[in-house]
């Protein structure tokens, strides 16, 4: 029962909302000073908005969350301390790292996980505050991609540990003040590369998922240097300040389309393609876009 009320109490981004309200309040103070516009009120109340929003549902998935976990847990190929070193643990934490990889990558390829994070990816600025933005979905999706973790042995308070720890890393990392970092732009995630994730360019679209590091993006071919400037949001940009309309406007039209589709195999290719995809084969697919890109570049 004791580890039951640790990890409700532990559980995901909840106990971090003062952190990052405070590193935003900082960045808010150091823009004021050096008299940059990287904010705008509205802006940023949507952002601080959208926050509580995500971490209401974070607090109301946990215990279902939790409890399934340790359901999950029973059943691992493994017997296997994972908090017996700080090797032991850096490992664990790495295929998290791998884990949230994934995630994050499903997410912006599958419509459906689009649908979830697009609300991220939805301000035209770029401040720490932009981390506040996140999906009441997400607290659902992102868990299932933790299921290899208990599948190894690793303890459902110390997967929900190291996933809480690795979203702390990546608030930092929402911000114009920090340039490039030399060696480490080629194995952590950094300021420079998550700007470019947040870029609506089209060479910036569908790169740079890593959470921690940045190695896995390299290593799986969706790595983009930092090389012109970020144009952020999304490439159709929503024009709204209006947390609710940021959160459910791409369920709205993935709803519609579902609706209009005629059929069940086009219901869930509109579901499970990547966004842009349609049944005609008409759509716009990132892919398809940068590889036109491309092949005019090289003419």
């Amino acid at each position: 029962m004791l580890d039951f009320l640790q990890g409700l109490l532990a559980i995901r981004d909840v106990d971090q909302i003062g952190i990052l309200l405070v590193l935003l309040l900082g960045e808010v103070a150091l823009t004021w000073v050096l008299r940059r516009k990287f904010y705008e009120m509205s802006d940023t109340l949507c952002s601080v908005a959208m926050g509580l929003f995500y971490a209401a549902s974070i607090a109301l998935a946990a215990g279902t969350v939790l409890l399934t976990f340790y359901w999950v847990h029973q059943f691992a190929f493994f017997d296997i301390d994972w908090t017996s070193s700080v090797l032991m643990i850096a490992a664990a934490y790495i295929f998290v790292d791998f884990l949230f990889y994934w995630y994050h990558r499903a997410i912006h390829e599958v419509r459906l996980g689009w649908a979830a994070h697009v609300n991220h990816h939805s301000s035209q600025q770029y401040n720490v505050g932009t981390a506040l933005r996140a999906s009441f979905a997400e607290a659902w999706i992102e868990p299932v991609f933790m299921i290899p973790a208990l599948l190894i042995g690793i303890n459902p308070i110390m997967v929900i540990a190291l996933l809480s720890l690795n979203h702390l890393y990546q608030y930092w990392l929402h911000t114009r003040h920090i340039g490039k970092l030399g060696p480490l732009e080629y194995v952590m995630n950094t300021p420079s590369n998550h700007r470019v994730h947040h870029g609506s360019n089209l060479q910036y679209c569908d790169r740079n998922y890593g959470g921690t590091f940045i190695i896995w993006d390299r290593l799986f071919g969706t790595y983009e240097v930092e090389d012109e400037e970020v144009v952020y949001g999304i490439r159709h940009q929503l024009e709204t300040h209006n947390p609710i309309k940021a959160t459910f406007h791409e369920w709205i039209a993935l709803g519609k389309d579902i609706k209009s589709s005629g059929s069940l195999k086009n219901a869930l290719g509109h579901l499970f393609q990547p966004p842009g995809w349609a049944p005609d084969g008409k759509g716009e697919l990132t892919r398809d876009l940068q590889a036109q890109m491309r092949a005019s570049t090289n003419k």
